[in-house]
């Protein structure tokens, strides 16, 4: 009889946890191009760094590029994505927005700017 009132006591408790939800949203580095660097016009830059997430990646968006395979389910490092600088721009500065989506729904952005020359 005690087993029984300690389980009732303990069930709910166990499906609470069970079924709560992970609101912790991805986590994004970026290496390169780094914050505030300055890019020439006519080049392409690499955009590298990684996504972390702490349950289940869902997708990525790096400037525009979208995502759905990753390097494990938590783990995408960013490689293959290129930044191109054209050489006729006339702007000055200029911005790149990665995004990232869990499987929870929980999203994080991470915006660089950098100046052109």
């Amino acid at each position: 009889m005690k087993f029984l009132k300690a389980l009732l006591l303990i069930l709910p408790v166990l499906l609470f946890t069970a079924c709560s939800k992970d609101d912790t949203a991805p986590v994004i580095t970026i290496t390169s191009p780094a914050e505030g660097s300055t890019l020439l016009k006519g080049q392409s830059y690499p955009v590298q760094g990684t996504v972390t997430d702490d349950t289940e990646l869902a997708e990525i968006n790096v400037g525009g590029v979208k995502i759905t395979t990753f390097d494990s389910a938590t783990k995408y490092t960013i490689a293959n994505v290129n930044l191109p600088i054209p050489a006729t721009t006339t702007e000055t500065a200029g911005s790149f927005t990665v995004t990232a989506t869990d499987k929870e729904g929980n999203t994080a952005t991470k915006t660089v700017t950098f100046k052109i020359n």
